[in-house]
């Protein structure tokens, strides 16, 4: 299984972007944004969890 990361902070807590920004860009359902450091955006790469 594989689980997503900040580029940013390298931080495991992660989830969709759901803001209005997000709605606004038409990036509603590939947006991730990470709950510790608020960065957001389409990239976000993926680790084995583990």
């Amino acid at each position: 299984m594989e689980q997503q990361i900040c580029p940013k902070c390298k931080s495991r807590n992660v989830t969709h972007d759901t803001s209005r920004h997000a709605y606004g860009k038409g990036t509603l359902f590939n947006s991730m944004q990470c709950k510790d450091c608020g960065n957001s955006g389409i990239f976000f790469p993926a680790i084995k969890k583990g």
